[in-house]
Order: C-alpha cells, then sequence, then structure tokens
C-alpha cells in the first residue's frame, strides 16, 4: 500500500509553501471528486489545508466515497507526520 500526501488547498496557496511533495488537489475544484478516484480505495491518504478545516471536509468526504485510510492535518502537522519539510516559495 502506498502514501501519498494531498494538500486541498487551492494553487496559490500551494505555490506559496507546502509539504515537500505533496500533490495539490484543490477541494475547491470542481473535478476534486474525480482526481480522488483515480487512487485505490486503500491508498494511505493524508489531507491537508492551512489549520485543517478543508482538510478535515476533504477527509469526511473522501471516508463518505469509500476510502479507508485517511488522515487530516494543517500544513505543520502534515510536516511533522510525513517527516517531511515545506517548502517555501523563494
Amino acid at each position: 500500500m502506498s502514501r501519498i500526501t494531498i494538500d486541498v488547498r487551492t494553487p496559490q496557496e500551494y505555490a506559496a509553501r507546502h509539504v515537500q511533495g505533496a500533490l495539490n488537489i484543490s477541494f475547491n475544484d470542481p473535478s476534486f471528486v474525480t482526481q480522488m478516484l483515480e487512487f485505490p480505495k486503500d491508498t494511505e491518504l493524508i489531507v491537508y489545508c492551512n489549520a485543517g478545516g478543508r482538510g478535515g471536509r476533504a477527509k469526511t468526504k473522501l471516508t463518505s466515497l469509500g476510502f479507508t485510510n485517511v488522515t487530516s492535518y494543517g500544513i505543520m502537522g502534515a510536516s511533522i507526520a510525513t517527516n517531511t519539510p515545506v517548502v517555501y516559495q523563494s
């Protein structure tokens, strides 16, 4: 089973700073569900936003779609959970 880190913020927020290696799939994008359904439902998904609000909503949505291993964090929590640095725009 693989682990994927997903930044559910906007592309602009992602560009400013993100967890290194995270995919940017914005929760606000109309194609969010379609994009997420490309992953196997047993994939370990770590979703995050700035402070946890959108990440929490994304987790709820993904769980309702049948994903079985989803955790949600704010950006710093995701960095700690994955032991991966936050990359800042220079």
